[in-house]
């Protein structure tokens, strides 16, 4: 059996496969009871703003399954656009704006997979200590002020569509496709999941984790970074605080998309299915007019709630 057909067969019968099933469920009680959803402009909207998130949760996937975790991908994502607009409102130009970005994304992600290889700093301490030194950092760097930029190239992948369907969810599908490759079909994905499985033994047996840790956190932080730079050209502006609800959401999408959050188990479509869960739940609630502080503890309990339906799930 090939790789590809393994993973196909561990995606059916697994909490994955059930988090697109409450997906479903949740998505015909949108349409039956809140106005708006059966109608095709919204389906769009959804999945456009669902693939900022998406983005983020796919590269967070890759650092969970290796039973690390990545705190500074808000601040990655706040870098990326702020540099961005920065650089190309500057002299530099979009191209050399996205460049930039995208190389000081990848930095960001390297320093992360220093500090917990080498240094043996905890993944949750190192990235949340990296993320707040950005946030530091991005403070002094702009004086508090938003910075606006409109790239074209930007603006299209946020906002255009190919044949009906939104460019941003297109670049998350290939995105998903490309991390799908690596952590389910690779060699460097077999070594993710063995590390989550138990990181002593995974070194006793050869497995090279200082070259795992720095793929997964440098492909985490630049995926933050392809998310900010799309939320650049949705919004047309960049703030200090943009990346802020991706944080603990993209850890959200993981682990109602079935993936264990100690690592070593699940399967990176689940957290397909778990942004769009949460960006459609939000939506949702949204869509009843209930304030912002509402909405977040409701939020907060209907994630609290299928979690411990998945905890049940998982000991039956």
């Amino acid at each position: 059996m090939s790789s590809l057909a393994v993973s196909v067969a561990a995606l059916r019968g697994s909490r994955a496969a059930w988090a697109f099933g409450v997906l479903g469920v949740t998505w015909l009680a949108a349409v039956l009871f809140a106005d708006g959803f059966d109608s095709l402009a919204n389906f769009r909207y959804l999945v456009q703003t669902a693939s900022f998130l998406g983005i983020v949760a796919v590269g967070q996937t890759l650092v969970v399954m290796m039973s690390g975790i990545d705190l500074s991908v808000s601040g990655v994502v706040a870098l990326s656009a702020v540099v961005c607009a920065k650089v190309a409102s500057g002299t530099g130009g979009g191209a050399t704006g996205i460049a930039v970005a995208l190389l000081l994304c990848a930095l960001v992600g390297a320093v992360n997979a220093a500090g917990v290889v080498w240094l043996r700093v905890p993944p949750m301490v190192m990235t949340l200590a990296s993320g707040t030194i950005l946030a530091g950092a991005l403070l002094v760097y702009t004086d508090g002020s938003p910075s606006s930029a409109q790239l074209p190239l930007l603006d299209a992948l946020a906002n255009d569509r190919v044949l009906g369907v939104p460019w941003a969810f297109v670049l998350w599908l290939a995105l998903t496709a490309a991390a799908f490759w690596l952590l389910h079909l690779s060699r460097t994905g077999r070594y993710a999941f063995a590390l989550g499985a138990g990181e002593d033994a995974a070194r006793a047996s050869g497995v090279p984790l200082v070259t795992t840790a720095f793929i997964a956190y440098t492909a985490c932080a630049l995926l933050a970074g392809v998310a900010g730079l799309v939320l650049l050209g949705f919004t047309g502006t960049s703030s200090l605080t943009m990346g802020n609800p991706y944080q603990l959401l993209s850890i959200a999408s993981v682990v109602l998309g079935g993936t264990s959050i100690l690592g070593g188990r699940g399967h990176l479509l689940g957290t397909v299915g778990g942004a769009l869960l949460l960006t459609l739940l939000t939506a949702l609630l949204t869509s009843w007019n209930l304030s912002e502080g509402v909405r977040q503890v409701v939020l907060g309990l209907l994630i609290m709630g299928l979690l411990l339906v998945y905890a049940r799930e998982r000991r039956t």
